[in-house]
């Protein structure tokens, strides 16, 4: 009995364990139900990288439209999207780069400046040697203006200019600034894309600048990553709201419940200290190929040979002979 009840616990909490070097995560319980927001999936971001080629262009796009279904199965993932009216796509190009000699700058006019129905933030069209592209707008940009980029380190930094864009070493501590790079390259990740927001220089440290992002989280990015100056421009978006379900409706959004949820404050508000400043020093290597398995509870077992789990003990069944009375 002591060794069915063990086997009972091993069953119970059996889940696939693999080395990391097979790259197999097990997806029994794993991550609980409520920890992860599912994916939009408003429109197909492959279609769209299928018109353009992989290129970048400034002219507006046809979204082909998901409605919070997969783009490969088909299968309804978000069951609150869909619907809405119809609207083209702007590229957004994250990364502005200009020349690394000292007094020379790279400078653009900003021709427009509008709202974009695919993200919070106002969007700009500017102009420039190379050609038109569109970039966030942040707060006090207007059509007319213009703007520089710098990709000269300085060695004493400088009071940055809202809209220009600078390196993380050139700025000196206290600066606001948006669409921080995540590693000195091309096509590296950008933090601060939400409207109203920006994150705050705290220090350098040698080839290293300590950035607070608005979640307050600190991180550790190379000297040489570009970043813009100032806060991101619709800050009074938090204070807008749906006039009617219908309007939820015109932005592609499917009411959950016309119930009201009161919110007894049961569970709490858990307050956890800050984590340690994280350094991004390295950026990634490419994300292993996804792989699923469908494994028996024989497999499972993790026993080998004749010791393999019944089929039937999870039930409370036993394989061996009872004796006859």
């Amino acid at each position: 009995l002591e060794m069915l009840s063990v086997l009972r616990r091993e069953m119970a909490a059996c889940t696939l364990r693999v080395t990391a070097a097979n790259n197999i995560v097990a997806k029994r319980g794993f991550p609980a139900r409520g920890t992860k927001p599912l994916p939009r999936n408003l429109w197909d971001q492959r279609d769209l990288e299928e018109q353009t080629g992989g290129e970048y262009t400034h002219q507006p796009l046809r979204v082909k439209r998901l409605g919070g279904r997969d783009p490969d199965t088909g299968r309804k993932v978000n069951q609150h999207i869909g619907g809405g009216v119809k609207f083209d796509y702007f590229m957004i190009d994250f990364h502005r780069r200009g020349p690394s000699e000292e007094g020379v700058t790279y400078d653009e006019r900003v021709l427009e400046v509008r709202r974009d129905p695919n993200r919070s933030s106002h969007i700009a069209l500017v102009a420039g040697e190379k050609g038109k592209r569109w970039i966030l707008a942040t707060e006090g940009m207007k059509a007319g203006q213009i703007i520089t980029t710098s990709g000269h380190l300085t060695e004493n930094p400088l009071i940055g200019i809202e809209g220009n864009a600078y390196p993380l070493g050139s700025l000196v501590p206290g600066t606001m600034v948006n669409c921080v790079e995540r590693y000195p390259t091309a096509d590296s990740e950008v933090f601060v894309v939400k409207a109203g927001t920006a994150a705050t220089i705290v220090r350098q440290q040698g080839e290293f600048v300590v950035v607070k992002l608005p979640h307050k989280h600190e991180f550790s990015l190379h000297r040489e990553c570009m970043a813009t100056v100032g806060r991101l421009s619709h800050a009074d978006i938090e204070g807008k709201i749906f006039g009617s379900a219908q309007m939820h409706r015109r932005f592609g959004y499917k009411m959950s419940s016309g119930l009201f949820h009161k919110k007894d404050g049961y569970f709490g508000r858990k307050v956890r200290a800050l984590p340690p400043v994280r350094v991004l020093d390295t950026p990634p290597g490419p994300a292993p190929t996804k792989q699923q398995f469908s494994l028996t509870k024989a497999q499972l077992s993790g026993l080998p040979q004749a010791a393999k789990m019944h089929n039937l003990l999870h039930a409370g069944y036993t394989h061996r002979e009872y004796p006859n009375p």
